[in-house]
């Protein structure tokens, strides 16, 4: 099985993190709701700016040299 790359694990769990914030937002804090037009953007962009944040801050991984031909 291959190894999935770092920038990709960390995209992923950076989004479904965001989904839990989110929750617990709207849970906790925002508990008489959002106005509906704020509350589309919010649940639009913050797993986006999370996921890519957290791609770009993550470290690459690198892949392994091919073998060299014998010419």
């Amino acid at each position: 099985m291959k190894q999935v790359e770092t920038k990709v694990q960390a995209g992923t769990l950076s989004a479904a993190v965001a989904g839990v914030l989110l929750w617990a937002l709207q849970t906790y804090v925002f508990k008489d709701g959002m106005p509906q037009g704020v509350e589309s953007l919010v649940y639009l962009a913050v797993p986006a700016l999370l996921a890519g944040a957290a791609g770009y801050l993550a470290p690459h991984t690198s892949r392994p040299t091919p073998p060299s031909s014998g010419a």
